[in-house]
């Protein structure tokens, strides 16, 4: 009789548990919607009024601008002995540098430097300044570490004993002025080849409410006050790039399957660009192209590099209607950091 009784209660007590966290996840789920329909219906987008990129003029790489209002592409910055190597626009699009140089000495993913030299963008002016000459190299290593502070990094082999390597690292605020310069010295017999950290992918959106997980081979959108993970459709892909959209409502995500890990260095890299709609829980627009390929966001439009070679354009697409807006082409190619 006692054991019949116990029983009874063990099993209400059980399901008043479970009828207990059940409302509780409902109750999660519901506060990471509410929250999402707010954000997104106070999300305010930064208006889009140009787009500075690297194209072929007169047979030289050459920075460009696109001028949102008059829907025209003109050269913005071009030089006879010079070419464009990359160009680096800050994530807040508000600050830009590119790297120029004479001669290309190796073929290589990171080019290598010879008589290079630094450059600034000014945006309130619309006019370029050269920041300083760049030391011989076997690799250039640039990149924004935030909002305020450009990166360059130039690996070169030492003048005097071979097997050292002399890593150069410069920090530049957004205005051009030098704020470090500091060498280190690498044997490569005893230390290695110098290795650069470059600044971590945003898994994180900026109002944390969503986390990119890569786990199980697959991708996953974790829920943040819920902990819900829902799954996409991607697996076996390699994530190169997030992007949040500031209408918070859409992520941007750029993949490369991980059997391309395996090809051989002749075979083109196909990589794979795919919005993602917060709100639905599901991917809404795809590109598939060939190349590693870069994006921006600015306001409603996510801009993107596609083609490849002297057939590379740029095109740039409508998030809210989820349309293609324009397709910026040059003779000879054209991208947003190199060709």
């Amino acid at each position: 009789m006692m054991i019949k009784l116990f029983m009874k209660n063990f099993m209400q007590l059980t399901l008043l548990v479970s009828l207990f966290f059940s409302c509780n996840e409902v109750k999660d789920n519901d506060f990471d919607e509410d929250d999402l329909n707010k954000e997104i219906e106070n999300a305010r987008l930064s208006e889009l009024s140009e787009i500075y990129f690297v194209g072929n003029y007169a047979g030289n790489l050459s920075v460009y601008k696109y001028d949102y209002k008059t829907d025209k592409s003109k050269v913005f910055w071009h030089s006879n002995d010079e070419r464009v190597i990359d160009l680096l626009i800050s994530p807040d699009y508000k600050s830009a540098y590119f790297i120029s140089k004479r001669k290309q000495r190796l073929k290589s993913s990171q080019p290598a430097i010879e008589k290079g030299r630094l450059y600034r963008i000014d945006f309130e002016v619309n006019k370029v300044e050269s920041i300083t000459q760049l030391e011989e190299g076997i690799q250039v290593i640039p990149f924004w570490t935030d909002n305020d502070r450009f990166t360059l990094v130039i690996n070169s082999i030492d003048k005097t004993i071979a097997s050292y390597i002399n890593k150069n690292t410069q920090v530049y605020n957004r205005f051009g002025k030098l704020l470090s310069d500091n060498t280190e010295i690498y044997d490569l017999t005893k230390d290695g080849y110098p290795i650069t950290r470059l600044p971590s992918i945003n898994y994180k959106s900026p109002n944390e409410l969503f986390t990119v997980i890569e786990k199980n081979d697959s991708i996953y959108i974790r829920q943040q006050k819920s902990k819900k993970e829902i799954k996409t459709r991607f697996t076996s892909k390699k994530i190169l790039q997030i992007g949040w959209a500031e209408n918070n409502k859409h992520l941007i995500m750029l993949l490369k399957s991980k059997d391309q890990l395996k090809q051989s260095p002749n075979d083109l890299e196909k990589t794979l660009l795919a919005i993602y709609d917060l709100q639905k829980k599901k991917t809404v627009k795809m590109f598939e192209t060939v190349g590693y390929k870069r994006f921006v966001l600015i306001g409603d439009f996510l801009i993107f590099d596609n083609g490849f070679a002297r057939d590379s354009h740029i095109e740039i697409f409508k998030l809210e209607s989820l349309s293609n807006y324009k397709t910026i082409k040059i003779n000879g190619g054209c991208g947003l950091r190199n060709i």
